[in-house]
This record gives C-alpha cells, structure tokens and sequence, in this order.
C-alpha cells in the first residue's frame, strides 16, 4: 500500500506524469508546455515592477501559468504529507553556483529549441515529433558532459534523484557503498536554512514574482493592452484556471514522490551499462552516492518516463485517428534548435534536474532549485533582447520540413496511421526492455521493483552484496576500509569508509 509519508515506486510518477498530460491534451489539444509560461510571468512581473522598461515583455505579453503553480503547490504538499522540507541540505557553495549558471544556460537554451524538456521529451516525443527525436541526439551529449564537469569539481555526490534525510542519515552510521550518501548530513549538522539569507532573500523574491501573477490574474484582461494576462480568470473562467492548476498538482505530485526526472532518465542507459562493466568505477572516480547509483542501474526512471511516453501516445493517437485532430508540437528541426539542445543537456544536470523537476524541487524546498530560479529568469534575456536574430537564424538553419515520423512515410492515412501504431509499439518495447534488464541487473523481481521506492530497494541491494562479499560492478574482488577525506567531495571532514 502506498504511504504518504514515504517515497514511491518511480514508475508511479510516470502514471502521474502521463494523466496530468492527458488532462492538457483534452482541453487544450497539445501536451503541457512549460518554458513560455515562465518567461510570461517574468514579463508580467517586470511591467508591474518596472513598466518603463521592456526587456522580457518586447519578447513576450504578461501572463500567468496555472501549471507551473501546480507542480509548485504539489510539491509542497509532498513536503508536508512527508513532513521533510529537503531545506535541511547545505550544498557545497560551487554547486549552487553551478545550478545559477545552469538555470541561465537552460532558459537560453529553451528559447533556441522552442522548448524545455518537458515539451521536447514529455510532450514531443509521444507527438513522433522528429524535432524532438533530434533534440535527443544533442542534449545527452551535453549531459553527459556536465555529469564528467561535477565529477571533475567533486561534486558528484550531491546528484541525487532525492535527497532523502533517512537515507543520508544511514550514510553515516554505515560508511562503505553509502558513505557518499552520508556527506549531505555530515555537511549540514550546524546549517539552518531560516538563517540562510540568500535563501531568504531569493525565497521571498520568487514568492513576490508568482503573487504578481496570480493577483494579476484577477485584475488584468486581454483588453488591457500590454497588461493582459492571457490566461486571466476574466478569460478563461474559473473551470478552466482550477483545471490547468490541477493539472500542474497531479505532476508535481508524481514527481516529489519519486524524484522523476527527463535528464537522468535518458542518461539511464548508458550509465546502466557503466555500472554493469566497469566496477566500481561511479563510485570511486565519479564519486556518485549508493542511492543514485542502484537508481540507474535499475533502470527505474527510463522506466518511468517509457511509462509516461506511452500514455500520452495513446490519447494523442486517439485524437487524431478518431477526432481529426492534428498531430501537435510540429516544427521545422534546426541547428539552432540543436544548439539550444545542448545547452540544455548542460543546464539540466547542473541544476540537477529539468525545469518541470526544478519547480517540483522548489516546491520540496531544494536549495539548488532557489539558486538556479533566479538564473532561470535572467537567461531569457540574451533570446528576447535579439529576438529577430535568433528566429532569422533558425529559420536559415531547417535540417528538414518533415515535422512527424508519420510524415517521413507519406501523406496516405493508413500508411501514416500504422507508422503511428508501429511508433507506439517500439515504445512499447523499449518499456519492456528497461523492466527486464532493471530485473536482471539488480536481481530483483517484478513485484518488488514495482512496489518500493528507490533508496529502500538500495539499502536492500547493497546489504545483499555486503552479505554475499561482492564489488558493486560484479566480479570476486574485496573492498579494503580505509580513510577517506571528505574534502574530496567537496567538504572539510574526516568521514570511515569500510567494507561494505
């Protein structure tokens, strides 16, 4: 039975995830689009705070986006229903200069391919938008990249999919495979984040920011020149505000369960296949913690994000086969979409998560979501200072006009629609195959994969090893204790690190 004090399975934020996108699909016909809202809002802020000036709204009208209020709102009621603000973590000062630069990097890069990565993964890659296939080719690279940078800054350790106080707390007790997992609480013992003020002081700004957009929302219609918040209650009416900020709670919801996430997901893989031959290699040399480590290998968040692909696949499929509604999410694939792709790819990892997962990690108090929330908001500046210059450029940069896989063979409806249905079954496939190979690389049974959430599956699996006297990666070799300097991971303590 799920509780609601602890964590989920990550499969569940995948269901989550999936009908809060079917719920945006039926009202709006396109799935949940997350990026422009921000930078509507900063634009609505900026006229309230600043009318003389004009540096968001030339780009972008004032508005208010009930969804990323959700995912917000969701969030924090997560924190409560689990009673563990994740506030509690003081990072390392250059991971929160990181995730500030990264939450730069990543709104630049959103305005460059016309989308975030929940529009590009969550969205497009269940529409078969070919833009959003080849915006997979450039943001992993990118990814990967960033997760070398932190290991090489020796701030592999604080990427967690959560940051869950038990957990780390058990870092500490046992040392060996969850010694890294312990660093959190060995560096927060004397923080206390209402003393932070930086934290403060930002905390009190971003809630000045969506207070704006919401009053403004009551105030303001589209009649009102530049102060017209498209999506104002005067309207879109009161249903439809409730609906969309509904939507926004169901995935924050999924999300601050699980610790769901599109970057990490699609970085699963291929660090499962690390994990599985090269031994000890994320632990010693990228110094990446114990939960993280089983979280890839059991293949959980590719899983999660399969599972919600799938889902929305269906109902778009339904739409446009039964309803005559048009595949959604179309554009001409660019270079400069790519480009922004890859800024992402950095963005994301630096943040430790995407921006969907940032908003749920403000929600859950995360101080590297606080840190890159005000990068968030300044990175949208180089795309709408040079607005004509960016869409110039991507227009003189189209890869190719064929905006859906369907389309790459023909315009005849059957041939398209059974692309579709052989689209719909690789994905399919691919879900099958992260289970099963989820199941072979930790030993773990389809039940209990789907009926725990990550860090208690963790612990299970490393006492399983401990007990069996075997190295993470396979093989016969021992673990030999020895002292290890925190410092390397970016702190100043002395932390045991024995045999697990």
């Amino acid at each position: 039975m799920l509780s609601l004090r602890k964590q989920w399975p990550f499969w569940i934020s995948g269901v989550f995830v999936g009908v809060a996108e079917i719920m945006n699909y039926i009202v709006l016909e396109k799935p949940i689009g997350l990026t422009t809202g921000l930078v509507e809002m900063t634009a609505a802020f900026e006229q309230t705070v600043v009318p003389g000036i004009d540096w968001w709204s030339r780009a972008y009208d004032p508005n208010v986006h009930w969804i990323i209020i959700g995912v917000v709102v969701g969030a924090w009621l997560v924190a409560r229903a689990e009673r563990e603000s994740r506030g509690w973590v003081k990072y390392p000062a250059k991971e929160l200069m990181l995730a500030f630069v990264g939450g730069f990097v990543f709104s630049f890069g959103t305005r460059l391919a016309h989308g975030c990565t929940t529009h590009h993964f969550l969205g497009g890659l269940p529409s078969m938008s070919t833009a959003s296939l080849l915006y997979l080719t450039a943001i992993l690279p990118a990814g990967f990249l960033t997760f070398y940078l932190m290991s090489v800054m020796k701030i592999g350790h604080v990427f967690k999919g959560q940051e869950n106080r038990a957990t780390s707390e058990l870092g500490i007790k046992r040392g060996g495979k969850f010694a890294l997992d312990g660093l959190a609480c060995e560096a927060s013992r004397n923080y206390n984040p209402k003393r932070d003020w930086l934290r403060i002081s930002i905390l009190v700004f971003m809630f000045a920011f969506f207070g704006n957009a919401i009053i403004g929302s009551f105030i303001y219609g589209t009649d009102d020149g530049l102060f017209g918040w498209n999506y104002a209650i005067s309207v879109i009416g009161w249903g439809m505000a409730f609906w969309l900020l509904l939507v926004g709670i169901v995935a924050g919801v999924g999300m601050a369960k699980t610790g769901f996430g599109t970057e990490c997901a699609f970085m699963t893989p291929e660090i499962s296949m690390g994990l599985e031959h090269k031994e000890n290699f994320f632990e010693k040399k990228w110094r990446i913690p114990g939960s993280t480590r089983f979280m890839f290998r059991s293949m959980s968040p590719f899983t999660a994000i399969f599972i919600e692909i799938l889902l929305l696949w269906g109902a778009i499929m339904i739409g446009w086969q039964f309803f005559d509604i048009k595949l959604p999410l179309g554009m001409n694939p660019t270079w400069v979409l790519l480009l922004g792709a890859a800024f992402q790819g950095f963005g994301s990892v630096a943040m430790i998560g995407c921006e969907i997962r940032t908003y749920m990690r403000l929600g859950m108090g995360y101080m590297t979501a606080v840190a890159a929330f005000p990068g968030f908001l300044l990175g949208y500046l180089p795309y709408t200072l040079y607005q004509d210059f960016w869409e110039d450029l991507a227009r003189d940069t189209t890869i190719t006009r064929v905006k859906h896989v369907p389309d790459i063979f023909g315009h005849d409806p059957v041939v398209q629609a059974l692309a579709g249905l052989a689209y719909g079954l690789l994905v399919a496939g691919l879900l099958y195959w992260s289970i099963t190979r989820g199941m072979r690389l930790t030993g773990y049974s389809f039940k209990e994969l789907m009926s725990h959430g990550n860090d208690e599956l963790a612990v299970k699996y490393f006492d399983r090893l401990s007990r069996e006297n075997k190295p993470e990666g396979g093989g016969d070799g021992r673990q030999q204790g020895k002292e290890r300097k925190a410092g390397d991971a970016g702190y100043g303590e002395t932390v045991t690190e024995g045999a697990s």
